[in-house]
């Protein structure tokens, strides 16, 4: 299999002895032993004997144990314990250093862990495994378990020396070794990412110590101190590193490609092909301008953020997660360029950290950028049911409604002048503690007329009993106006004279109105005789039998806003007889005389 290395795990004394150099600036000339992996029979570390060593020493240094001295003779074939030649190099199998553990510090999703048999002897896999297990946080890892997440998976594995892999989502993840040196000493730690994605984070050394900490892909390997990178695989095998923070060196052992070795200095990255050429350092993509993305999500359907132009990026990698390290994920999507808006569907009400990132051509992740975003979307609002949208409504005639929402307890309703600068920070009504989702007509009454913008909000009790407010709705648009006033009985004109009756009946009005015309035998208008609309001020009689009528007047102006009904006035239809002082005559009955 083709590995590329990074850093301390580069072989081959001419091609590396430039890069080598510059290792040593870094402190890594400091180091006497290197992981470096083995045809057959596990990795070794590499020892460089120096004046004094014996088999004694070595074997309480990395083994922990100076008893163990014949193990370490048996494997190099040394004919004398004391009598090490300085310069030679001898192997140190990692199977012999004492085990380290990890613990699982955050899983999300579906994340199973297997155990492969023989892990050290067969690096191709290829050997039985265990029937796995559901991780869990606070589980602890043990060298050879192997992590395979599903997508919109996230594991964080803490190992023994502090250091933090966060395992991205459709990965495929094989902690090979995890060794300490000596009782105590550093820890050797190699981990094989046969597929997807991982970002470490390796606390800085203390003193002289000689950690090793290596990511193997198909392709690559990389060994680093001190530092935060990206390493990641695709299906065909192909890799790419960038570094966030420190220096790490990529290399390739594959044995027909060039050495190609690379020093990546922090915003570099290198893409490695996948028989193990590798590529020159570029510069990793800017940090995508997200300050557009919203800092509160009230949406309970989905978030919307919209993809900033990055040039150079083909795709973009989003994530959700619960803190700024990004060590406890929640939502991990990778995204081409042109995918603008991403939309979040089904996010919990919480504080979240939003990270973006660019991916170039070669698959090389750009910087990231954060912004924090707090997502409070529930109890939902309620939904307006009156007025309707940009409806006009009468002072005094009706109020604001809008639904039930379950699971709220009360309700909240502001209204506030369209006109008014400080919005609803100061809004004319804030009525906070409603039972029902119902502002009563009394409430807008002691508005003046005008335009206006309400909102509503529900309000449910958490289970310490506070009460806790959801988002409001969006605000929506009314006019409020004074109603026309109530038309006066005495303001109707009945007719030219009592000797014509009242073919014409007539009122004042003014441009835009209608006019609801009602006529009974009855003031109390039980059988209504005529009930009808006309936008002229007036009406006719002549389709009356000649009698005695009631008749009352409604107006409604151009907003639609209805007066209440005039007062019941009584009036007389036909053709009446008078005598010479304008009296109408009667019959010996006492019935009006008419002309026929």
């Amino acid at each position: 299999m083709n590995r590329l290395l990074l850093a301390a795990s580069l072989r081959g004394p001419v091609a590396r002895a430039c890069l080598l150099a510059s290792l040593a600036l870094l402190g890594a000339a400091a180091t006497q032993a290197q992981i470096k992996p083995a045809a057959s029979g596990g990795d070794m570390l590499a020892h460089r004997v120096a004046t004094g060593d014996t088999l004694e020493q070595l074997a309480s240094r990395y083994l922990g144990d100076a008893r163990q001295w014949t193990q370490l003779q048996q494997h190099n074939g040394v004919a004398n314990p004391y009598r090490l030649r300085p310069g030679s190099v001898l192997e140190i199998p990692v199977r012999l250093l004492r085990a380290a553990v990890a613990s699982v510090e955050f899983v999300q999703g579906d994340a199973r862990s297997t155990r492969a048999l023989d892990h050290l002897a067969d690096t191709q896999g290829g050997s039985a495994e265990d029937a796995g297990q559901v991780l869990r946080k606070g589980q602890t890892l043990q060298e050879g378990d192997r992590l395979q997440l599903a997508p919109d998976a996230f594991v964080a594995v803490r190992l023994a020396d502090g250091s933090l892999v966060r395992v991205q989502s459709q990965s495929d993840v094989l902690l090979r070794q995890m060794r300490r040196k000596g009782r105590a000493g550093s820890l050797q730690s190699v981990i094989d990412l046969r597929e997807g994605s991982v970002e470490a984070s390796v606390p800085p050394e203390q003193g002289n110590a000689q950690r090793r900490f290596e990511v193997r892909t198909p392709a690559a390997s990389t060994s680093v101190r001190g530092t935060r990178f990206l390493v990641q695989t695709d299906a065909a095998g192909r890799t790419a590193a960038a570094v966030d923070e420190g220096t790490v060196a990529v290399g390739s052992d594959a044995s027909g490609a060039p050495s190609g070795d690379a020093l990546l200095h922090p915003g570099q990255g290198v893409a490695v092909t996948a028989d193990g050429r590798v590529g020159q350092p570029r510069p990793m993509l800017g940090a995508p301008d997200i300050t557009a993305w919203p800092a509160l999500a009230e949406d309970a359907n989905w978030i919307s953020l919209p993809l900033p132009a990055l040039p150079g990026a083909v795709r973009y990698q989003l994530q959700l997660s619960r803190d700024a390290d990004m060590t406890q994920v929640l939502r991990s999507a990778s995204f081409q360029a042109t995918a603008s808006p991403l939309r979040l569907a089904g996010v919990d009400d919480g504080d979240y950290v939003l990270s973006l990132r660019g991916i170039d051509a070669q698959g090389i992740p750009g910087a990231a950028s954060r912004r924090a975003l707090r997502v409070k979307a529930h109890p939902v609002p309620p939904l307006y049911e009156s007025p309707q949208a940009d409806a006009t409504v009468g002072l005094g005639r009706a109020g604001l409604q809008c639904t039930k929402v379950v699971g709220a307890v009360r309700y909240r309703i502001q209204v506030v002048s369209a006109d008014a600068q400080a919005g609803f920070a100061e809004p004319a009504i804030d009525a906070r503690d409603l039972n029902d989702c119902t502002l009563p007509a009394a409430a807008l009454a002691r508005l003046p007329a005008g335009r206006y913008l309400w909102r509503a909000a529900s309000i449910r009790t958490l289970a310490d009993g506070k009460p806790d407010q959801g988002p409001f709705a969006a605000a929506q648009a009314m006019q409020l106006a004074a109603v026309p006033p109530q038309p006066s009985a005495s303001a109707l004109q009945m007719g030219d004279g009592p000797a014509e009756g009242s073919r014409q009946i007539r009122w004042s009005g003014e441009p835009g109105q209608c006019y609801h015309v009602m006529v009974a035998r009855d003031q109390e208008f039980t059988a209504p005789l005529v009930d009808l609309w006309t936008d002229q001020p007036q009406w006719s009689t002549e389709d009356l039998p000649a009698g005695s009528y009631y008749l009352r007047l409604q107006i409604e102006d151009a907003n639609g806003l209805r007066s209440d009904f005039s007062a019941a006035r009584q009036f007389r239809t036909g053709s009446w007889i008078v005598d010479a002082s304008g009296e109408m005559m009667q019959s010996g009955s006492g019935e009006r005389l008419q002309r026929q």
